[in-house]
């Protein structure tokens, strides 16, 4: 019986002490994305994810946004490098630049 008490209580003091609300995992989740979290808040963030469907979802959704930019932004890089200037129209521009002055 008394056991059982302990364990109640180590379980509440747990579910306190990890629990984050949606509104506290949200930076949490963005964070995660950009570098490594410490321990503790990895710790916390995996326990809330684990119980809550909505910040799972929005980490998933993130996870896509950042896909797509990234394939976007490596397109609009090769794009740039296609679209560099031939020797002979930068030479052309700079002479009539000259002229104009």
């Amino acid at each position: 019986m008394k056991s059982d008490s302990l364990i109640a209580k180590l379980n509440t003091w747990m579910i306190r002490k990890l629990n984050l609300t949606c509104e506290d995992t949200s930076p949490l989740i963005s964070e995660l994305m950009d570098h490594k979290l410490p321990l503790g808040k990895r710790v916390r963030l995996k326990f809330h994810l684990a119980m809550c469907t909505v910040c799972s979802f929005y980490q998933k959704q993130l996870q896509v946004i950042r896909s797509l930019a990234q394939k976007l932004g490596g397109e609009e890089a090769s794009t740039q490098q296609e679209a560099t200037l031939s020797e002979q129209a930068k030479t052309r521009i700079k002479d009539s630049l000259k002229q104009s002055n």
